[in-house]
């Protein structure tokens, strides 16, 4: 009998092994001697009591794919307002998720349905930085979050200081549970595919302050699974600059301070 269960569990001691790929095969290749790991391969940030990561777990709760190749924003708006305005909230029988169909339906001030679609707006797909803030605002508005903000900030220069007000806009995220932080990134940058430059938009789902890594959330699902990235690797790959898109950066979604 034991022969048999040890004969029995071997195929999946096999299938354990990790691949042996080149680099340029991987699904998280090094990129200039950073390497993503995929949240499957380490989760102990979240198992430590001392990190509530409050915007962690309430992106989870509403972790979508984006719709098309070109939908990245509105799947990670949809993400953050929920995550925002519906996380943790008593809601009525018919009270809906915000969905990504629904919500570039209701935002037209930035062409938002036609640039997230598969057709695209006059030869174009995607947002750039300032129309994700832009349809953030008009996005918590139809949704009811008159009293949210929404900041930007490009990434123009990969400076010392614009890398230290990056590190304290996520520290801060980190520990206040009414905002949520978006990357304007080049996806590519971060997980070594290939073909690139991939400009992209997705939530950051935490940040391990101690080790300077964020978690992305990323929502291209047909690729991607949450992964770890180091903090500059992160800057850098918001400060590409890409042809039809410019320089990246981040938005910052929060909640006012309410005054007693």
């Amino acid at each position: 009998m034991k022969t048999l269960l040890l004969l029995a569990l071997l195929p999946l001691a096999a299938y354990a092994e990790p691949l042996e790929l080149p680099a340029e095969k991987l699904k998280y290749a090094p990129v200039k001697g950073a390497l993503a790991v995929p949240l499957s391969q380490d989760n102990a940030y979240f198992r430590n009591p001392a990190n509530p990561a409050a915007d962690y777990w309430s992106l989870a709760s509403f972790y979508i794919p984006q719709r098309n190749g070109a939908s990245c924003s509105s799947a990670s708006v949809a993400m953050a307002l929920n995550a925002l305005l519906n996380a943790g909230r008593r809601r009525g029988d018919a009270d809906e998720n915000i969905a990504e169909a629904a919500l570039v339906e209701k935002v037209s001030g930035v062409k938002w349905k036609e640039l997230a679609g598969e057709a695209g707006h006059e030869g174009r797909h995607g947002l750039t930085l300032a129309q994700l803030a832009a349809a953030s605002r008009e996005a918590l508005a139809a949704y009811g979050g008159a009293g949210y903000t929404v900041t930007e900030v490009q990434v123009g220069t990969a400076s010392a200081a614009a890398l230290e007000s990056f590190r304290r806009a996520l520290s801060g995220s980190e520990r206040n549970p009414d905002d949520v932080l978006l990357l304007h990134f080049v996806q590519d940058a971060l997980t070594g595919a290939p073909g690139g430059p991939y400009a992209h938009i997705s939530p950051v789902g935490a940040y391990d302050e101690k080790n300077r890594r964020v978690l992305v959330f990323d929502v291209d699902r047909q690729w991607y699974e949450p992964y770890w990235a180091a903090d500059t690797q992160v800057f850098r790959a918001m400060a590409v600059k890409t042809k039809h898109f410019g320089h990246g950066g981040y938005v910052i979604l929060r909640r006012n301070a309410v005054r007693p």
